[in-house]
């Protein structure tokens, strides 16, 4: 069961990473620019409807493509044709009820927020979410045949051509204003739909008529899922929304600067729990927990070792680092950054327990675990702004994923026996197998 040596974890890996490699490097060039770009104001509104738009995007991927993988990858060969066509009907579903919510709440946001070009942005979203429906479908496929190929070159399309355009316009110095951004989005998901088909044709075998019953079972697992995402995404971006609210635009501006470094850890968050999805589900009803207890204990080793450095050299290196990436006039995001990196260190847990509990049925025990987490996110956030001020951001959320840390290893130890201290064996073992492969090579050498 070694990662390094099993072929699927090879070949995975390599197109997992690559994506989220290339989604970092994407967007870190295009908020490199943009916040150079666009006034203060304008970056923080950008970044209040990313938060939105993302979180419509995942909630709905998280309905449609958990419960396909799931279900594509445990069940008989003659029902995948059903369980592809019953995955289709109920992203359709989601894409015109997620339309109705954007129309419904968007005069609203833009008024809460005092921004009022949001309204008009998040209208036009509409047809980037519509035309991301293919590729939501047709990602869920190729990923319930362990198949990652697709997806990386999906997301290299149009997350690539946002950055070059956004690139050009810098080259140019064209006075850009918030709508031309939404209308790159939607050339972008244009183009990633249809490379999504072209890799994904071959796995397409859809029946004759639509099984309600197939229906409703994906929606009864993938509900949770879709809670459980909304309720991640809501909390990702509550602080942003809430410094949005009780201060301006601009804080936010600084804020988002902060979330951008933190997101650099996504790269092997998301790269990992993407590997291991598919595997802890095909494991647990194959092999048992133990192997479930293997695959969660091993991937956050992995990860915690990952990270401890970087969260010493952030430490070392704020003032540099908000420097490179933003500018002096964002210099006084820099004790932000300082508080806020310690985030980083709860999300590998945090993160493997959804996956787990996801591939092992307990969907509605991860959704009800994060929607407590960002209730007492909401409390936190508003007791610490009000206190400090922007910063207050940082310190409520720490203390959340501080609280969530103990009921997830408290959930976890019951479901599948894990031990927390174990990730820490892990993560010695990364570091020492890194050192064992430096000084092979350096004695070949």
């Amino acid at each position: 069961m070694k990662f390094a040596k099993d072929p699927y974890w090879k070949k995975s890996g390599f197109y997992t990473i690559s994506q989220r490699v290339t989604n970092i490097l994407f967007g870190f060039g295009s908020f490199y620019l943009l916040v150079r770009i666009l006034t203060k104001a304008d970056f923080g509104a950008w970044a209040l409807y990313i938060t939105v738009t993302s979180l419509i995007e995942i909630a709905r991927n998280g309905l449609v493509q958990n419960a396909l993988i799931k279900f594509a990858t445990s069940s008989e060969k003659k029902d995948y044709p059903t369980i592809i066509n019953s995955a289709l009907v109920l992203n359709v579903i989601t894409t015109v009820f997620s339309i109705a919510i954007l129309f419904s709440i968007a005069g609203f946001l833009s008024k809460i927020w005092s921004v009022p070009q949001l309204a008009f942005i998040l209208y036009l979203y509409t047809i980037t979410t519509l035309l991301l429906l293919p590729a939501s479908q047709l990602n869920g496929v190729q990923q319930a045949n362990l198949d990652f190929k697709g997806v990386f070159y999906t997301s290299f399309v149009r997350q690539g051509l946002f950055f070059i355009l956004v690139l050009v316009i810098w080259f140019t110095n064209y006075p850009i204003e918030l709508y031309q951004l939404a209308v790159i989005q939607i050339l972008g998901a244009f183009f990633g739909s249809l490379t999504c088909f072209l890799f994904a044709k071959k796995y397409l075998h859809y029946s004759k008529s639509i099984n309600w019953d197939w229906v409703k079972k994906l929606f009864n697992y993938g509900k949770f899922v879709f809670g459980t995402n909304i309720s991640a995404m809501v909390f990702n971006g509550l602080d942003q929304m809430i410094i949005g609210i009780m201060i301006n635009p601009v804080a936010v501006a600084f804020y988002n600067t902060v979330l951008r470094i933190i997101n650099a850890f996504e790269v092997p968050l998301s790269s990992i729990s993407a590997m291991v999805f598919p595997q802890s589900s095909k494991r647990s009803v194959e092999q048992g927990k133990e192997a479930v207890k293997y695959l969660y204990e091993r991937s956050v080793g992995l990860l915690i070792g990952m990270i401890i450095p970087v969260v010493i050299g952030t430490l070392l290196f704020a003032k540099e680092i908000i420097w490179i990436i933003a500018g002096e006039k964002y210099f006084d995001a820099i004790p932000i950054l300082q508080v806020a990196i310690f985030i980083a260190l709860f999300m590998p847990y945090q993160r493997q327990f959804g996956v787990i509990m996801d591939s092992i049925g307990k969907a509605k025990v991860n959704f009800i675990t994060i929607l407590i987490t960002t209730l007492i996110n909401i409390i936190t956030d508003y007791l610490f702004i009000s206190a400090f001020g922007v910063i207050g951001a940082a310190y409520g959320t720490l203390s959340a994923m501080m609280i969530a840390f103990v009921f997830t290893q408290i959930i976890l130890h019951k479901e599948v026996k894990t031990n927390p201290l174990n990730t820490f064996i892990y993560a010695w073992k990364f570091y020492t197998d890194c050192m064992r492969m430096v000084s092979s090579k350096l004695l070949k050498t």
